[in-house]
């Protein structure tokens, strides 16, 4: 069966010619949480999250009455994390209760996959839901949605300017959100929007994020320093990043004194009340990569980078960013 778009879903919303089960796919979020937007202004809709919630408490959400609506329905974050928590046993029985949700009620899958496996569940989900891609738009798609976003609040921009503009947004709808915004109201006495405007108010987004330095700088990689460079010159302080170093390093602190006791990794992670799969490798990984005495070294560092910017007076930005050179050159 044909894959539906979401952006088409979205524009001529009608649940109503939508099987009970749908699958929502693809690397944009924001037209995801959009579609769900929608959803909630007709129904009364239960979020559930993939990490937390098991198969008995979905089944059991299904098996009672609506209480205040016609139908349940449900959207289910994260799937893939919950086909993560399934035993052999759950992950058979799962296209049967698939089979079962029937409309008044409706169940709304959605997953971070930017490609479906071909393997079950996704084989039997896709023969019985409708399955709706959520892709990125392409250049000029995106750039067509901030123009449209621009001239509905009642301003022009000629199209060197929106160039000009989606080349800072990168192609990212939620970013695009905040950013536009902010252009409006700084624009909200002019009749067009500049590129000087453009330059003055929209801060660039980078392609890195605080998680990616976050490897780096533990695996002592080089690249880690340019992160740094990016992430501060896109608005996060130094203060932010600092403060997110010492709490990964405290919480690889416990990972490695325990597991080093002989406590088994994903038992020691379950204690610390990580169950995402994606932050359990990434923690393991790390402590891989740095050792015990490195940690209480980084500790020592950070405090004495802190002394220095906040009693010394130094720069804080220079502060931190030969903090961060030292580590990731340290042998």
């Amino acid at each position: 069966m044909a894959e539906k778009s979401i952006i088409q879903l979205i524009k001529n919303f009608d649940p109503d010619q939508l099987k009970s089960v749908v699958l929502i796919y693809g690397s944009e979020d924001f037209l995801k949480k959009q579609f769900v937007n929608k959803l909630k202004e007709k129904f009364k809709v239960h979020i559930l999250w993939g990490d937390e919630i098991s198969f008995s408490d979905l089944k059991d959400i299904f098996s009672s009455s609506a209480l205040f609506s016609e139908g349940n329905v449900a959207v289910l974050f994260d799937f893939d994390a919950f086909l993560t928590r399934l035993g052999k046993e759950e992950q058979k029985k799962l296209p049967e209760f698939f089979k079962k949700v029937s409309k008044p009620d409706r169940l709304i899958l959605i997953s971070k996959k930017e490609k479906l496996p071909a393997k079950e569940p996704f084989k039997a989900i896709k023969d019985l839901a409708d399955i709706v891609v959520s892709n990125k738009l392409t250049p000029k798609a995106f750039m067509i949605s901030l123009k449209n976003k621009i001239e509905k609040n009642g301003k022009k921009i000629d199209e060197q300017t929106l160039k000009h503009l989606s080349s800072k947004l990168k192609n990212d709808l939620w970013y695009a959100k905040q950013e536009v915004e902010k252009l409006l109201i700084y624009a909200s006495d002019k009749e067009s929007i500049t590129k000087e405007d453009v330059d003055f108010v929209v801060t660039p987004k980078v392609d890195e994020n605080v998680f990616v330095f976050l490897d780096r700088f533990f695996e002592k990689d080089p690249k880690a320093l340019k992160i740094l460079k990016d992430l501060i010159d896109t608005s996060h302080h130094p203060f932010e990043v600092q403060s997110l170093i010492l709490n990964q390093i405290n919480r690889l602190l416990i990972f490695k004194t325990l597991t080093q006791k002989g406590s088994p990794s994903d038992k020691v992670l379950d204690q610390m009340k990580i169950k995402h799969p994606a932050m359990r490798g990434t923690l393991k990984k790390q402590a891989s990569k740095v050792k015990t005495e490195d940690l209480i070294d980084m500790i020592k560092d950070l405090y004495e980078t802190e002394k220095k910017q906040k009693v010394e007076y130094m720069d804080i930005f220079k502060a931190v960013e030969e903090f961060v050179a030292k580590w990731v050159s340290y042998e």
